[in-house]
C-alpha cells in the first residue's frame, strides 16, 4: 500500500488500519493527547546488534560508539550501554550525561572543534582515553593539562582526507569546513604528540557526511586511509592503534532500501586496511541507529485549498521536527480511506518553512485524522526549540508494547512564567 512502510518491519496495515508492532494506533495512543513521540527501543537494539554482527564478519577489532548528538535522552543511553556501545559526545553537558548513564571512561569518546578548558580538565580529570583533536592549539592545552597531572594522555587526530574533487564536491564537510584539520597539516600534530612526554599519538579520525550510501565512497577513503597511515608508521615512526572513521551512515531503512550492505562495507574496510588485527575500527553512528527507530503521532488541524494546492495542517510542526536539508520525514495515515488529491503536509507554525516533507500526499486526507511521521529520531529532540509551542511528550514503546514517558511534554505555564 506504502513503499514507506516496506523497509519499516514494524509497522503493518491490517484491513486499511495502521499497527504499530501489532498493535493499532487508537490503542497504543490510550487516550493520550498528541503530538507525542515515541521510541521504538526494539528497533534502536537490532539496529546496533545487525551493524556490529555484519561489521565483525571481516573486522576482527571492532568499536561502536553512539552519537550522542544525534539524540540526548537517557533512556536512548541506557539501551546503547546494555549492549556494549560507547558514547561520542561534543561538550560538558553530553560528558556528564555519558557518566550519568554509567558509560565506562574507555567507552567515551570526545569530539569537537572547540573543547572549553574546562571540558578538557573534567575529560582528564574522568580518564577519558579517547579525544579526539581538531588543532595544534588545542594539543598543546592537552598537553599542558596533562603535564599538571603527570599523566599520559591517548590522542586521535581528526583529520580531512584527500579526495577526488566530484567526491569533495558532494560531501557535507568539506576541506574549508570548521571540522577537522588538512591531511599534511594532521601530520604536524602527530610529530607534536610524539615527541612529547604526555601525549601519546594512537589514532586517526575522519568524519565528512551524512546519509552515505555509496560503496563507491568508502574505497576511495579507505585507499587514502591506508595509505597515510602507512606513512605515519614507516615514515614518522608514530604507531596507528585505532582507525575512527566516524558516522555518516544512512539510517537502516534508508540503507536497506538503497541496496547498501553494511557486511560489504565490513569486507572493504578489512581488504583495504594492512595489518587490520592491529588496529581497532571505530564507527560513530547516530542517524543509522536512532533515525528509524523514533515515530510521531499528530493530528490534522485543519485542511484547505489555495491556488488549486490542497493542504493539511498538523500539531506537530518544525519547532520538533527540525527542517533539515537530510531529513527523511515520511507521512502515512492511521486509517487508509483511498487515494485522494494530493496534499501537502505542513504544521501549526506561522512559518513558510514549517513543512513536514517536500512530498505531497496522495491518500484521502481530512481534519481529526491522524497521522504518523517515520524518521523523526535523529536531530529532533536533540534540536527541538520552544518556538510557539511547547515540545512534545516523548514515550518508549517498551518490551510489552506498551507506552512509558520518558521525557514529560513542556508546561505551558511554566513556559509563560519563565517568560516574566
Amino acid at each position: 500500500m506504502f513503499d514507506t512502510i516496506e523497509n519499516y518491519p514494524y509497522l503493518e496495515y491490517k484491513n486499511k488500519e495502521l499497527h504499530l508492532n501489532g498493535k493499532t494506533i487508537d490503542s497504543v495512543l490510550s487516550k493520550k493527547e498528541t503530538p507525542i513521540f515515541i521510541f521504538l527501543e526494539e528497533r534502536f537494539l537490532n539496529n546496533a546488534t545487525e551493524l556490529e554482527q555484519n561489521l565483525k564478519k571481516s573486522i576482527p577489532n571492532l568499536f561502536i560508539s553512539y552519537a550522542i548528538k544525534a539524540n540526548y535522552l537517557g533512556r536512548i543511553l541506557h539501551s546503547a550501554k546494555k549492549i556494549g556501545l560507547g558514547i561520542e559526545v561534543m561538550s560538558l553537558f553530553e560528558l556528564k550525561l555519558a557518566r550519568e548513564a554509567k558509560i565506562p571512561n574507555k567507552d567515551i569518546i570526545f569530539n569537537g572543534p572547540a573543547k572549553t578548558t574546562e571540558e578538557l580538565e573534567y575529560a582528564l580529570g574522568e580518564g577519558i582515553e579517547n579525544i579526539n583533536v581538531d588543532s595544534m592549539n588545542e594539543l598543546i592545552l592537552i598537553e599542558k593539562l596533562a603535564k599538571k597531572r603527570n599523566m599520559v594522555q591517548p590522542i586521535t587526530v581528526r583529520i580531512h582526507p584527500k579526495l577526488d574533487e566530484k567526491t569533495e564536491r558532494k560531501m557535507l564537510i568539506k576541506k574549508n569546513s570548521k571540522l577537522g584539520i588538512d591531511y599534511s597539516r594532521g601530520v604536524k600534530l602527530f610529530e607534536f604528540a610524539k615527541k612529547s612526554e604526555n601525549l601519546n599519538p594512537v589514532g586517526v579520525h575522519t568524519h565528512i557526511g551524512t546519509n552515505l550510501t555509496s560503496h563507491n565512497f568508502y574505497e576511495e577513503l579507505l585507499e587514502f586511509m591506508n595509505k597515510y597511515i602507512s606513512d605515519l608508521e614507516k615514515k614518522h615512526g608514530i604507531s596507528i592503534e585505532n582507525i575512527n572513521l566516524g558516522g555518516g551512515l544512512a539510517s537502516k531503512s534508508t540503507l536497506d532500501k538503497s541496496g547498501f550492505q553494511i557486511a560489504k562495507l565490513g569486507e572493504q574496510i578489512s581488504s583495504h586496511i594492512s595489518n587490520i588485527e592491529d588496529k581497532t575500527i571505530i564507527f560513530e553512528p547516530g542517524r543509522y541507529l536512532i533515525e528509524d527507530s523514533f515515530v510521531a503521532i499528530t493530528k490534522v488541524l485543519r485542511t484547505k485549498k489555495s491556488w488549486g494546492r490542497k493542504w493539511a495542517f498538523t500539531d506537530i510542526g518544525a519547532n520538533s521536527l527540525i527542517p533539515m536539508r537530510y531529513t527523511h520525514y515520511k507521512v502515512i495515515p492511521q486509517n487508509f480511506k483511498g487515494k485522494g488529491q494530493y496534499t501537502n503536509i505542513g504544521g501549526p507554525l506561522c512559518l513558510p518553512v514549517d513543512v513536514l516533507t517536500d512530498e505531497s500526499v496522495d491518500f484521502e486526507i481530512e481534519e481529526e485524522d491522524l497521522l504518523m511521521v517515520l524518521n523523526c529520531g535523529a536531530y529532533t529532540i536533540s534540536m527541538s526549540e520552544q518556538f510557539g509551542y511547547p515540545r512534545p511528550a516523548v514515550y518508549a514503546l517498551n518490551q510489552e508494547k506498551e507506552l512509558e514517558l520518558i521525557k514529560p511534554a513542556d508546561d505551558i505555564d511554566k513556559m509563560v512564567r519563565e517568560s516574566f
